[in-house]
């Protein structure tokens, strides 16, 4: 994030057409806001566009596929998450563990054969 106090998100949900993966997308959204511990200003052209509070809340909102502007509150934060500090080490550890018991289990099946 490099000193990033708040966070902005443009999309063109407009690919998405009626299908329901705009609320994925704002749901995606909801989790940068989170891992980050920053408000985030969710601007889209038919998707939602919404205020996002650090712990992942929508505060405000904007109906979908309605032109219209959006006072959103929000505020700057210079606070370090850990995933900010330390990334995607804990999800690579996690794949690396599953892998490791899948590869043991197969390995004692074939022993105990």
């Amino acid at each position: 994030m490099e000193g990033a106090q708040g966070l902005v998100n443009i999309s063109n949900d407009g690919w998405y057409g009626d299908s329901g993966a705009w609320k994925q997308h704002l749901q995606q959204t909801q989790m940068r806001a989170i891992e980050n511990e920053r408000w985030l200003l969710a601007v889209t052209n038919t998707g939602m566009t919404a205020s996002v509070d650090p712990y992942g809340r929508i505060v405000a909102a904007t109906p979908r596929k309605v032109r219209t502007a959006l006072a959103a509150p929000y505020a700057l934060s210079s606070n370090t998450s850990f995933y900010t500090l330390h990334g995607d080490w804990f999800a690579y550890l996690c794949a690396i563990i599953s892998a490791s018991a899948l590869v043991a289990r197969f390995i004692f099946a074939e022993r105990e054969r």
